[in-house]
């Protein structure tokens, strides 16, 4: 089935194109949008927009799936990403939040919804 998503961010000439999971985006939103985190998804996003890797802030984690790393002020939360590459296009997904990550490994029961439901999405861009 083919999720729905809204577009969050683009760069110039929309390369690159941010998007969140409209089956997830209250969630997701409101965190980004937060006081406490506004300011490291905008580090992040511009870093993205631009081509740019680094690997503390954004890193793959499966297959198309990657991990937006929010620590600052001593916070550990991740947004799981779907990305999707094409000749002319990167489309980033934001698709799932997880809140207060509490050890450094990927928890088990994150990898595995990331294998068996997160690396399944389909997405309308």
């Amino acid at each position: 089935m083919e999720r729905k998503t809204i577009l969050v961010k683009s760069n110039k000439h929309e390369k690159t194109l941010i998007y969140i999971d409209s089956e997830k985006d209250t969630g997701i939103l409101h965190f980004i949008l937060s006081d406490a985190v506004h300011k490291e998804f905008k580090i992040i996003s511009e870093l993205l927009l631009e081509n740019a890797r680094n690997k503390e802030k954004y890193l793959k984690v499966f297959n198309n799936v990657y991990e937006m790393r929010f620590t600052n002020n001593g916070r550990n939360d991740r947004i799981y990403c779907v990305e999707i590459k094409s000749e002319k296009k990167r489309v980033i997904v934001m698709a799932e939040l997880y809140l207060s990550k509490d050890q450094q490994k990927i928890p088990k029961k994150i990898i595995d919804k990331i294998k068996t439901q997160i690396t399944k999405y389909t997405y309308h861009v």
